[in-house]
């Protein structure tokens, strides 16, 4: 299903705003968490990969049951296909506790698979079995990642192969039709 591009830009918009604040962590009874992230903007080129890290930040009084990040992306720009396992190969860390006013930093790993305008975020919410339909949700801001197609004659070096795989099958056909008219 593909969403309308005024959706995603108030999903983004909702995401790069929502933190767990002492009132909603207190009516959904969960943590207070904030998540952060080490860039908001990102240019680069198709198959590219980059790095960024995360951050988790109990701002609670008492240490957080087990928590779980995820990466999630989302097409911004309403046109470019976001498949996430090809855009991360790892999106789901386990988190663990984290006490109170400390913080757990996650790495993240990013390949730009194709061109356009496309947002990552991560989001936090409690591990099962603390994890239910009410339970809060914490998410950061969105990392804005702006993707130009590199066009490369020979990407990933495979210039070679391509062009000598039909020169030696042109020349084993060729021999064998030698053979079999000497037979």
């Amino acid at each position: 299903m593909r969403l309308g591009v005024g959706f995603a830009v108030a999903l983004l918009a909702v995401a790069m705003t929502v933190t767990l604040s002492p009132a909603s962590a207190q009516e959904g009874g969960g943590p207070e968490l904030t998540v952060s992230v080490s860039e908001t903007e990102k240019s680069t080129l198709t198959g590219d990969v980059f790095t960024f890290t995360s951050e988790i930040t109990n701002e609670g009084s008492e240490k957080t049951p087990s928590l779980i990040a995820n990466l999630a992306f989302v097409a911004v720009d309403g046109s470019t296909y976001v498949d996430p396992e090809d855009w991360s190969g790892e999106r789901t860390l386990h988190v663990g506790s984290i006490a109170s006013g400390e913080s757990a930093k996650q790495t993240w790993t990013v390949k730009t698979v194709l061109e356009g305008d496309v947002a990552a975020y991560v989001a936090v919410l409690l591990a099962p079995p603390e994890l239910s339909a009410s339970s809060p949700l914490a998410v950061s801001p969105a990392i804005q990642m702006h993707v130009e197609e590199d066009r490369k004659l020979n990407p990933g070096g495979v210039l070679p192969t391509v062009l000598a795989v039909p020169v030696v099958l042109a020349a084993a056909f060729a021999g064998l039709r030698v053979v079999r008219r000497r037979a």
